[in-house]
């Protein structure tokens, strides 16, 4: 495969340990969690002999935040363009990316920060193919009583973290340092993201912590002594579907039929916007219990907010990936030494799968 990224190689990339160049061992494994959707009808399905199997994997359990993915399988979107889904998630961004580069898994979706910075440092042969969100996917809670809102704020606090190094310490590192504030200023300890965990913020133990993007919209109702930031003020960051430079070589025609059921399924998703999002609702109500789903105006607000960050960057660029954002990306995480410097990251990314 060329270049290879090893597991170890794709640890705890943070700041400090970067300097060091040295990283934690990723624990090998297999995905987890698997689940074959198969919903769609059978009538949508092309020749059952032209079908190809593929392999999706999220890097946190399946939620409403994978509406794509759902609504193209259950609307047979997939089946249309002869591709047969798998969903895997697997225990975060490295595995996923890992078990791209193996080959074990034909796309992920994961955070840009984290691509740029793994092609950066470990000449990792990925491919960004599109840009979903155009925006951070978290959240910073901290409480009304002691809010942390800018930079500053976050001086000789606590900071509640999902895992050490990743797309969610990396962004904390690169708000911080909007701010002039040193990543040594703020402690860090490894904690859950659900709204239970506020309870830790009340008790005094974490001053804030990392929220998802279905949590950002569940804490107004379930935590309104919360105050939540968007870190997208302070920094450039997205979602982005990668692949490997191999499978966009030998597997252009699946990738190709992925990105196509995708955008269809984006569709779906907007044709149902000024109805509330009722069908896409009912639709994955079907087959799936996430709690998000357990009331309308929290799972509308769900698909609401990835509407908002597929368009993040305007209409125009739905999908695609702005060079000048994607240079903004690893240009802050060079700036503060998570990344090498010096490279070209324009071919590091292709809209041709998205135009």
């Amino acid at each position: 495969m060329g270049s290879e990224l090893h597991d170890a190689d794709l640890g705890r990339l943070t700041r400090r340990s970067f300097m060091g160049r040295t990283a934690g061992v990723l624990a090998a494994s297999t995905a987890t969690g698997v689940l074959i959707a198969a919903c769609g009808d059978d009538d949508d399905s092309g020749d059952a002999g032209s079908v190809d199997e593929v392999t999706f994997l999220t890097i946190i359990p399946l939620n409403l935040g994978f509406i794509t993915e759902l609504v193209g399988d259950m609307n047979g979107h997939f089946r249309k363009e002869g591709l047969k889904l798998n969903i895997q998630s697997t225990r975060g961004s490295a595995q996923a990316l890992q078990s791209v580069l193996q080959g074990s898994a034909l796309t992920s979706r994961v955070g840009a920060i984290e691509t740029a910075i793994a092609i950066a440092n470990q000449d990792a042969p990925l491919v960004n193919i599109c840009m979903q969100w155009h925006k951070s996917p978290i959240g910073f809670a901290s409480s009304k009583e002691d809010p942390l809102e800018q930079p500053e704020d976050w001086r000789g606090k606590k900071m509640g973290i999902p895992s050490e190094g990743g797309t969610s310490e990396w962004t904390l590192d690169l708000m911080l340092a909007s701010g002039g504030v040193a990543a040594d200023d703020v402690e860090r300890q490894v904690v859950g993201f659900s709204p239970g965990t506020f309870d830790l913020v009340e008790k005094g133990r974490i001053d804030g912590y990392v929220i998802g993007s279905v949590e950002i919209v569940r804490f107004p109702k379930e935590v309104p002594d919360a105050v939540v930031v968007d870190p997208s003020e302070f920094v450039e960051e997205g979602q982005c579907y990668v692949t490997s430079r191999r499978s966009l070589e030998e597997q252009k025609d699946q990738l190709q039929a992925y990105m196509n059921a995708t955008r269809a399924a984006t569709e779906d998703v907007l044709a149902d916007r000024d109805n509330g999002f009722k069908k896409i609702i009912e639709l994955v109500r079907r087959d799936h219990d996430f709690p998000e789903l357990e009331e309308d105006d929290i799972a509308r607000g769900v698909l609401e907010q990835q509407v908002d960050a597929w368009f993040y960057a305007g209409e125009e660029n739905l999908l695609k990936t702005v060079p000048e954002d994607w240079q903004k990306v690893y240009d802050q995480v060079v700036d503060v030494e998570l990344a090498e410097g010096g490279k070209d990251p324009q071919p590091w990314f292709t809209n041709e799968l998205v135009t």
